[in-house]
């Protein structure tokens, strides 16, 4: 007899919201791109689009200009924590949100990489 496959629902426990959903595919990122808004601050640019859901879709670049494969990676963990960490104070839901670094963020901290998003969302008024 065959089990029942049981689905899990990601949870964050200290902030009880769902886990964010990200961006694959090359068409995705163009549409963002294309259709999206964009802001900036001198290490970080975020841009962002309504797509149809219900939750928020998180695409990350770190092109190769910034640093070797080691940096890239600490980018894209440093900003996907960083996110993590927000995820409670996003007012908005339902966005697509691409985050490039820029080529003198290869010595970003955590908390420079928070303060830059944080300054981005207050912005673009997705976060409160």
């Amino acid at each position: 007899m065959k089990k029942a496959k049981t689905v899990q629902q990601h949870v964050w426990p200290e902030i009880g919201a769902k886990k964010m959903e990200r961006l694959r595919k090359n068409y995705q990122f163009q549409k963002v791109y294309r259709q999206g808004r964009s802001l900036s601050t001198a290490k970080t640019v975020l841009y962002y689009r309504k797509n149809r859901e219900k939750y928020n879709r998180l695409g990350i670049v770190v092109s190769k200009k910034v640093g070797k494969s080691v940096v890239r990676h600490r980018l894209k963990r440093l900003y996907r924590e960083a996110m993590r960490s927000l995820q409670g104070r996003i007012k908005r839901t339902g966005y697509d949100l691409v985050i490039i670094a820029r080529k003198g963020a290869g010595n970003l901290t955590y908390q420079d990489a928070v303060r830059d998003l944080q300054r981005l969302m207050l912005r673009g008024k997705l976060s409160s």
